[in-house]
């Protein structure tokens, strides 16, 4: 594969994760020629990267010639991190991933295209993970943890060895899943949450111990 530092980067997006992924390439000095976004950055370290355009710029450069870095954030509910990652994978784009220096990630786990490892986290042994993961700042995927695509592993949340997490699934800041436990695709899971038993595909678990509030539209 092709190193990304040897072609152009590319930045999505120019909120408040976007601009936790720039600091950390700047400090890796890893060079980023420039961002697209629907609008300009507002005053900050996003603003001193040249702004390209909206997401159709991406589309002045021939697929192998640049790397994307998917700067959307995840909240709970939303799909806008995964359909950005979709539609230019479809179209041919690549996607880097991003490592905290301060990340730890096994030799022996698999990560997909795209991951995201923030400040603190860690990938246990053994640990699978899909396309366009993003761990944040202090979470913990344990030994043999299964994580499908475009999940979402909030702050500080923790998962216990052999979790299996289905595509989509968000879980909340602080969180922690017991181990053995299987989360369907989609579900949510509340900031705080202690999950000790399996959750169904598109349901909102909160609580200490969690309970099923709401199920998802598919």
């Amino acid at each position: 594969m092709t190193d990304p530092t040897s072609t152009g980067l590319i930045l999505l997006g120019a909120g408040g994760h976007a601009t936790v992924l720039a600091e950390i390439l700047q400090t890796a000095d890893t060079p980023l020629p420039g961002l697209c976004a629907p609008q300009p950055p507002a005053p900050g370290l996003l603003a001193a990267l040249p702004y390209l355009g909206d997401d159709q710029a991406v589309e002045q450069h021939a697929p192998d010639t640049v790397w994307l870095i998917n700067g959307l954030g995840s909240n709970a509910g939303t799909t806008a991190r995964t359909e950005i990652f979709r539609r230019f994978r479809e179209a041919g784009y690549r996607f880097a991933g991003v490592r905290h220096l301060s990340a730890i990630i096994s030799p022996s786990a698999h990560t997909g295209e795209g991951l995201q490892a923030l400040a603190g986290s860690l990938i246990n042994s053994e640990a699978r993970l899909g396309d366009n993961v993003l761990v944040n700042s202090h979470a913990v995927i344990e030994h043999h943890g299964d994580i499908g695509d475009h999940c979402h592993i909030a702050s500080g949340a923790v998962l216990c060895g052999n979790c299996r997490l289905g595509s989509g699934v968000h879980v909340g800041a602080g969180a922690v899943i017991k181990q053995g436990v299987c989360i369907g695709a989609g579900a949510v899971i509340a900031a705080g949450a202690v999950v000790i038993t399996d959750v169904p595909p598109h349901t909102l678990v909160a609580g200490v111990p969690a309970r099923i509030k709401r199920e998802y539209l598919r």
